[in-house]
C-alpha cells in the first residue's frame, strides 16, 4: 500500500468513529419543572426600519489658534446595523470615519459624547439599561495628532436566574 491510500484509509476510518460515536450521544434531558428564567436581549431588533442622516451625538471644542477657525469635533451617526455607528472626527482639517459597535444590553442604545481630562479630548460612551454613562473609546490629540483608543470592554451573556 502507498502513503497516500493508508493515509485516506485512516481518515476514512477516523471519520466513522467520529460519525458513529455522535450518534450513541443523546441529547439531554431537560426537567419539565425547572425553574431556571433565561435572559436574552433579542428584544431589539438587529436592523432600524430609518437610519436618520443626523449626528445622534455631536461634540465640538475649539482648537487654539490665532489665525484659523479649528475645531476638535466628533459626530456619530447611525448606520442599518441597531448596534453599529458611524463616528466622524475632525481635528483642524484632518477628518478620520472610524465604526462604533456597541452592546446590546436590550435597551435602544443611546450614544453620550462628553469631555476628556486632557485639553482636546472626547469620551464616547452610551447610556446602559439604568441610564448610567459607561465609557467605552476616547478620542483626543496627543502631540498635534489624532488617536482614538478603547478604555473599556463590554460582553452580554445569558444568565441564569432562580424564580
Amino acid at each position: 500500500m502507498t502513503t497516500e491510500k493508508i493515509w485516506l484509509f485512516c481518515t476514512v476510518i477516523m471519520i466513522a468513529v467520529a460519525c458513529n460515536s455522535n450518534k450513541n450521544n443523546e441529547p439531554p434531558s431537560y426537567d419539565t419543572n425547572d425553574t431556571t428564567t433565561y435572559i436574552t436581549n433579542d428584544t431589539i431588533p438587529n436592523f432600524r426600519k430609518v437610519v436618520s442622516p443626523k449626528a445622534v451625538a455631536s461634540f465640538t471644542k475649539k482648537v487654539p489658534d490665532e489665525l484659523n477657525k479649528w475645531v476638535f469635533a466628533v459626530d456619530v451617526y447611525e448606520t442599518k446595523e441597531t448596534f453599529k455607528y458611524n463616528m466622524r472626527i475632525k481635528y483642524k482639517e484632518l477628518i478620520v470615519t472610524d465604526s462604533l459597535r456597541l452592546p446590546n444590553f436590550g435597551t435602544i442604545p443611546k450614544v453620550i459624547l462628553q469631555s476628556g481630562k486632557e485639553p482636546l479630548s472626547c469620551i464616547i460612551g452610551f447610556a446602559d439599561k439604568k441610564g448610567n454613562f459607561k465609557e467605552y473609546r476616547k478620542a483626543f490629540i496627543d502631540k498635534d495628532r489624532l488617536r482614538i483608543v478603547s478604555l473599556k470592554s463590554y460582553f452580554v451573556g445569558i444568565y441564569q436566574t432562580q424564580k
